[in-house]
């Protein structure tokens, strides 16, 4: 339900969802969804709550050849990020990430395709 009103308010830079799952196993509720957007790039969505606390994300972006424009996560393998465990993926390499919010990643997104 949440996903698919978050996708559903951002349906002008949707292409297609190519991959939709919600599950729900006792108090976890996992979201994963691949979304093609209109630039052709992709979008990965992973989302794993433990009733109303987000345990383990991930939002990655990849440009239409598959080269990674940006992804953010939760996985606690860089120590050295003073926001850890949350961190950013870029070309540039791992960064610090303040604000790791699914929307916040959607409104950087529409930054760029919709300029």
């Amino acid at each position: 339900m949440r996903l698919r009103r978050l996708l559903e308010e951002n349906r002008d830079i949707i292409l297609r969802i190519e991959f939709l799952q919600e599950t729900r196993r006792g108090n976890l509720y996992i979201l994963k969804a691949k979304v093609v957007l209109i630039d052709s790039s992709v979008f990965y969505i992973r989302e794993i709550w433990k009733g109303k606390t987000l345990v383990a994300y991930s939002y990655y972006w990849f440009d239409a050849t598959g080269k990674l424009l940006e992804g953010w996560d939760n996985a606690p393998h860089h120590r050295e990020i003073d926001t850890f465990p949350h961190h950013k993926h870029t070309a540039e390499g791992v960064e610090r990430l303040e604000d790791p919010d699914i929307h916040a990643f959607l409104k950087n997104i529409r930054k760029i395709i919709l300029p």
